[in-house]
């Protein structure tokens, strides 16, 4: 239509923020608007003024409603969260879109949780623990095992890593902490946790592997614990600062205490029978990764802790296995999606019940239900129904 291309007065500051906050550069814009570096640059520094339709067009590519363009100042977002990556601080500058874009849509759910809680005249109390670095991870673990209520035997009859993942998640989301599922870079994050305001939120990979998920969803829990939420890959911690490799060495000793008790895998038939050299065959440490539905690297962490094998083994069977784990991403293919439990298994089976029982209440709209829940209209049937039968 001939009146989208006029101008319009943007404030500078605000195309610089919404650029930025999405973490793309000048020249990534120019090329995606199909307009010269330099005309993006007298944009923001209020020299030029875009079009509507350019407006509308970045709208699109920063994720942002078109109502947020035509503010007087840029709206002020909640700093990112803590970086705990190990990597080297060059690959560390900056979180991708991806990644921002995922942070972005964990901390609107905790804040429609809230507004909704609120409009129910309900109130979320989450059920966590304080602790510090000071204490011991194995007693930290033994607690939290006791306080979620999930048994040896009862982690032990999951049929595998999945039955287990949606397990340690129920219980976890009983003690009033929501668990989003939301897919970044692998080689960026394995997961996050935010803690600013009830309720907290753990958000793991849904590109990485159900035992992956399964560590981060302690590693994070211990930084909740700790009251020090931030972003992780729980990789080597040399490139840490010395107070995050304090805290990453407690996060990641805690969650493998948490998945493989210390008296249950010392006093395990397996482990008894075997006369270690200091080394595990293959075939042992699979069975025991079965057993207790963890990876092998978390059976093999645990052994290294107790002395019962070598630093120089496991971090050769840890090279060996990041080469496989490597090639296995380079392979993957995902089939074909199904709406209605990717729905369920990304936002959690909490936040879903408590959107539709604010909708039963006609507190929100359908249209509202649909938006929060990012599923179309025609699959919310059945995505109550899923909700439903899995409490």
């Amino acid at each position: 239509m001939p009146h989208k291309s006029l101008e319009v007065v943007v404030e500078p500051k605000v195309l610089l923020w919404a650029r930025e906050s999405i973490g793309l550069g000048i020249q990534e814009i120019a090329k995606k608007l199909k307009i010269s570096k330099n005309t993006v640059e007298k944009w923001e520094t209020g020299q030029k003024k875009p079009k509507l339709t350019q407006i509308e067009k970045l709208a699109k590519i920063y994720k942002r409603p078109l109502a947020v363009f035509f503010l007087p100042k840029p709206p002020e977002d909640p700093p990112l969260p803590k970086d705990f990556r190990s990597l080297a601080m060059e690959r560390r500058a900056a979180f991708s879109p991806k990644a921002r874009l995922a942070i972005r849509r964990a901390r609107r759910l905790q804040s429609l949780a809230i507004e909704l809680a609120k409009s129910l005249n309900r109130e979320i109390t989450p059920q966590i623990s304080r602790v510090s670095l000071l204490d011991d991870p194995e007693i930290v673990a033994n607690m939290v095992r006791k306080q979620l209520g999930v048994e040896l035997p009862m982690q032990f009859r999951w049929e595998d890593e999945n039955k287990a993942l949606n397990g340690w998640k129920r219980a976890i989301e009983k003690s009033g902490v929501l668990i989003f599922q939301i897919s970044m870079p692998i080689e960026e994050a394995r997961g996050f946790s935010l803690d600013q305001s009830k309720p907290p939120v753990i958000v793991l990979n849904l590109s990485d592997s159900p035992n992956g998920r399964i560590f981060s969803i302690f590693h994070e829990y211990a930084h909740l614990l700790l009251n020090d939420s931030g972003i992780c890959n729980m990789e080597n911690v040399d490139d840490l600062s010395d107070e995050g490799k304090l805290t990453e060495k407690f996060c990641n000793h805690f969650a493998g205490a948490v998945l493989v008790p210390k008296e249950a895998l010392l006093t395990h038939e397996i482990i008894k029978s075997e006369n270690y050299p200091f080394e595990f065959p293959d075939e042992t440490l699979k069975e025991l990764s079965k057993i207790f539905k963890v990876s092998q690297e978390v059976i093999l962490r645990r052994l290294l802790i107790f002395g019962l094998v070598t630093v120089d083994f496991y971090r050769r069977k840890r090279k060996e296995w990041e080469a496989k784990s490597k090639e296995g991403q380079r392979k993957q293919k995902w089939g074909r999606q199904n709406p209605p439990k990717k729905c369920v298994q990304e936002n959690g089976v909490p936040f879903v019940s408590l959107v539709l029982e604010t909708h039963r209440e006609e507190k929100i709209t359908y249209r509202d239900v649909a938006d929060y829940l990012a599923v179309p209209l025609k699959h919310l049937p059945k995505v109550e129904q899923l909700a439903q039968s899995n409490p």
